[in-house]
């Protein structure tokens, strides 16, 4: 009677004649020992080096060819970095058989993506290897040729939820980014690792990086998983939940080259761009969508059918759904963890103007001081697990006059924030900005000090918390400064005119467009 076909998942080293039906998810050679190594189903299997030109020249193994494999060595899933998280692995031996290629029907493997928000949490194990997926946001230290150091790039990667995280390329792979970085356009670059490792924070900040060959890396190549990233990261620029590029590729390009230094805009001038200096009361009468700065007083929290935070999705900006893991948003795509965003609404006002503004989760993170999910755990800790149950801290939203930018919803008569700048500096100079006839609703008094509202960019004004930074500017990167219609020489103080951009940026190129108004001022050389 022949053996019948058993699970992986059932797998362990009480014996070693397992009869498996597996379809090879990926296949590579270790550089160092020159062993093959392939994983099946969420398993790591080895091809020692005396037997890798048999399978070669019989039946090669290749990536995505299911087979009947029986027969093998099993041994404790022991080394030092693991690219499946099973707790076994196999090694071929002279008595392994593989025979009945593409014999059976199995689906090909989803990518799970490893949360960016579990990484920086600790929920992940140093000897793991991950799959990530990210856009390159910043770049940090480059060093393109050999030298003192090892060829390497070092830069943040950004995920659908904004949250960065530091990245390390090395030699071949690092290669890799620069000659892509050379060649990109204006759009963004996204940086899919699939078997990458994840330092911890210790003398060195938390870090994902390459191992010395399983990894393999995939930056704005067509695949699957870049091309659905991409689709996700326009909808949610363009709906306002995701920052938008904040570093162009040109831009990179120059940094990188050490030829040109940058001067960064100040939070001001970024707040400024592609928007409409306007009082609340002209606000509330567009008939059309519109990008608007303007100075309100927080009065209430609105309650709302939702509640004051809801769960996202890991792959778009879209609502998760679900009482248990994993959670489906309107897409069905599957997330395995808590991922918990602010949403509130609130009634504002100005004079006897009243709207309501749409709060999201950095602007809520701001003002409260405190992320959504250690505020949750705080409710959990409680007993409290009903989003309509509000915090007290809740309370704290109202009575703030702020600085606002917004997306004027004029379908719902409702704006959905952008960023919010807590400077009664800054909200004067804005105010200055109305027409006459506005300038009295609400206006601010300046504090006794001389105004100066770039002082609330200093390191004194934020305040940390955990892993989060609160400083005293909340801005999406999409609304960076056009350096085409900005002043070389002098940065302008009041820029609300000056920086406001033409005409709106075209929706349907909404990636490559709003990348490249994010290019820096150059410093002018020195004569």
């Amino acid at each position: 009677m022949a053996s019948a076909f058993e699970f992986i998942k059932d797998i362990t080293d009480r014996k070693d004649l397992w009869k498996v039906a597996v379809k090879v998810k990926d296949k590579w050679s270790a550089t160092k020992d020159g062993k093959e190594y392939f994983e099946g189903d969420d398993i790591f299997v080895l091809v020692p080096n005396e037997l890798k030109q048999k399978f070669e020249n019989e039946i090669p193994i290749i990536v995505k060819n299911t087979y009947t494999m029986q027969n093998f060595q099993v041994s404790k899933n022991d080394d030092q970095f693991k690219p499946s998280h099973h707790e076994f692995k196999l090694r071929f031996n002279g008595g392994t058989l593989v025979n009945d290629v593409n014999v059976h029907e199995i689906a090909d493997p989803v990518t799970k993506f490893k949360s960016f928000v579990d990484i920086i949490n600790g929920n992940f194990c140093e000897d793991y290897l991950y799959d990530i997926i990210g856009m390159v946001d910043e770049l940090g230290f480059q060093q393109p040729s050999h030298g003192n150091r090892n060829v390497q790039s070092n830069f943040f990667l950004r995920d659908l939820g904004n949250n960065l995280i530091n990245c390390t390329l090395c030699e071949n792979y690092a290669m890799k980014f620069f000659n892509v970085q050379n060649k990109a356009n204006d759009g963004p670059i996204i940086v899919f690792m699939k078997y990458a490792k994840i330092k911890a924070q210790g003398k060195y900040a938390l870090n994902i990086s390459n191992t010395w060959s399983t990894t393999k890396l995939f930056i704005n190549d067509d695949v699957p998983e870049i091309i659905e990233f991409k689709k996700c990261l326009a909808a949610g620029i363009e709906n306002g939940t995701i920052n938008a590029v904040a570093e162009t590729p040109s831009q990179m390009r120059s940094q990188s080259s050490g030829a040109t230094q940058f001067v960064p805009y100040t939070p001001e001038q970024k707040f400024y761009y592609n928007a409409e200096v306007m009082p609340l009361s002209k606000i509330v009468q567009l008939p059309q969508d519109a990008k608007c700065v303007t100075v309100i007083t927080t009065i209430k929290i609105k309650p709302s059918r939702g509640g004051w935070y809801y769960l996202t999705c890991f792959k778009c900006p879209k609502q998760c759904f679900g009482v248990a893991p994993p959670y489906k948003c309107g897409d069905d795509h599957e997330t395995e963890t808590e991922i918990i965003r602010y949403k509130l609404d609130v009634e504002v006002a100005a004079g006897d103007v009243k709207a309501t503004f749409v709060f999201w989760d950095r602007e809520c993170a701001q003002i409260l001081r405190i992320s959504a999910a250690d505020l949750r755990a705080e409710m959990l800790a409680l007993g409290i697990n009903d989003p309509l149950s509000y915090p007290v801290i809740m309370d704290d939203i109202a009575g703030k006059t702020l600085a606002v930018k917004l997306k004027w919803q004029a379908k719902w008569k409702t704006g959905s924030v952008i960023g919010i700048h807590e400077s009664p500096e800054f909200a004067l100079d804005i105010q200055s900005q109305f027409p006459s006839a506005n300038v009295p609703q609400g206006k601010l008094q300046l504090p006794a000090k001389e105004a100066n509202y770039e002082d609330n960019t200093s390191a004194e004004s934020s305040q940390k918390s955990d892993n989060i930074i609160f400083p005293t500017v909340s801005l999406s990167a999409s609304d960076e400064v056009d350096p085409d219609i900005i002043d070389m020489s002098t940065p302008p103080k009041r820029s609300g005119k000056q920086l406001q951009s033409p005409s709106e940026i075209d929706a349907g190129s909404v990636i490559a467009s709003k990348a490249s108004s994010t290019k820096m001022l150059k410093k002018p050389k020195k004569e």
